[in-house]
């Protein structure tokens, strides 16, 4: 099949130059994608047929009409005001009890007296220093305290052979008994001292002083300031009346009329089908369909609802006639008659005087007592010296009556 239509296509482009309609050949690859161009141009849908004498461009348009349809709603708004309402009152007429008051105010301005009032006079008395004081010191010495001390000098150390812890041992041919002795070395220290007696005496500075006083004595009187208001006044009686008027009102309107018509649009659907005249890319013939069928093609209309057309408008609404009654101005009446002053006492300022008279008084005398550093004297004496003795053995032996060569090596004389 493909290349049959090869074939045709060859020979269409054979006779398309002999003819001298197209400058160059084209492969049918080319003169699909160019009819697809035309048909596009066309506002159509290309398909390709088994053969060139079947390709087709289906061509679809559309036309729509939109329009009302049924009988319009209409509706009207409320009525609001136009301009300002028109008003006529009648004349105020007493309505209700009247009401009475009465009060009492000033007339005037007052007259103001003012007056001094003294007050209870109150008497102070203080004493107080007068001058510098007058300080007098005197020293005086105490009991003398005697105290003696025991100072040493310098030891002198002597040591002298002993023995100690004697035993017998047997007795010499003179009859004496010979002991067995450990030597010793004794050791005598003598220290002399020296007696300090010391006399400590102490002694006191004892002040004096004598500090000369006055007594002041002060006497304040309040004076206070004191005015006296005298204010005229007068009764008042006042007697209210309430009123009240018709007040009529005439009142323009506008209104708002609304009319709103349903719609739809009505749809016609135009299909043609289209072939390429002479197996070449153009130009586009109606294909005749055998037995008759019309082309194109028409269907519809079809209707789809659509926006309603609304139609608003203003126009004059009623006349508003409203009749009231008001709360009308009260009617005033006072009447007013003198009545007793009223008096007001107030006090001001108050300022002290004062008053002050200085008598002597006993001086006061202070006695102050500081101590001093104490007189000390110092004496010594020669004491009595100080001797020890330390007896330590040696761990030799002696012995006492000797009656042997031996003992008498070791004789403890």
């Amino acid at each position: 099949m493909k290349s049959l239509r090869h074939a045709l296509g060859m020979t269409t482009v054979a006779v398309l130059l002999v003819g001298g309609s197209i400058a160059a050949p084209a492969a049918p690859a080319f003169a699909d994608h160019t009819r697809q161009h035309t048909c596009d141009e066309a506002g159509g849908v290309y398909t390709a047929g088994d053969t060139q004498n079947l390709d087709r461009c289906v061509v679809t348009t559309s036309t729509s009409v939109t329009g009302p349809f049924g009988a319009p709603t209409t509706t009207i708004s409320e009525p609001r005001p136009l301009n300002s309402p028109i008003y006529i009152d009648t004349a105020p007429v007493p309505a209700g009890e009247a009401t009475t008051t009465s009060e009492t105010r000033d007339v005037g301005s007052p007259v103001v007296v003012e007056t001094t009032r003294l007050g209870e006079p109150t008497v102070t008395s203080a004493e107080r220093d007068t001058g510098d004081p007058v300080a007098v010191s005197v020293v005086e010495p105490g009991a003398p305290v005697v105290t003696e001390r025991v100072e040493e000098g310098t030891p002198t150390t002597t040591r002298t052979r002993g023995y100690r812890d004697c035993e017998q041992v047997s007795n010499s041919k003179a009859g004496k008994k010979v002991e067995r002795c450990e030597r010793t070395t004794v050791t005598t220290t003598t220290t002399p001292t020296t007696v300090v007696t010391t006399v400590t005496t102490p002694q006191d500075e004892v002040t004096t002083t004598t500090q000369q006083r006055e007594t002041v004595t002060t006497t304040i009187t309040p004076r206070t300031e004191v005015f006296t208001s005298t204010q005229a006044q007068e009764t008042c009686v006042t007697t209210t009346q309430p009123t009240e008027f018709t007040r009529s009102t005439t009142q323009t309107t506008m209104q708002t009329r609304t009319v709103s018509y349903q719609q739809r649009t009505l749809t016609t659907t135009t299909t043609t089908f289209y072939r390429y005249a002479n197996n070449t890319t153009g130009p586009l013939v109606l294909v005749v369909f055998a037995g008759g069928g019309p082309n194109p093609r028409v269907s519809g209309p079809r209707a789809t609802p659509a926006e309603p057309y609304v139609v608003t408008y203003e126009e004059p609404g009623p006349t508003q006639f409203t009749t009231e009654t008001l709360p009308g101005p009260d009617v005033v009446t006072t009447v007013c008659s003198p009545t007793d002053a009223e008096v007001t006492v107030t006090e001001g300022e108050t300022t002290f005087d004062e008053q002050e008279v200085i008598t002597p008084a006993d001086p006061t005398v202070t006695v102050t007592r500081e101590a001093l550093d104490p007189i000390v004297t110092e004496s010594s004496r020669p004491g009595e010296p100080r001797v020890t003795t330390s007896t330590q053995g040696t761990g030799e032996t002696c012995y006492t009556n000797p009656s042997t060569a031996e003992q008498r090596r070791n004789s403890c004389s």
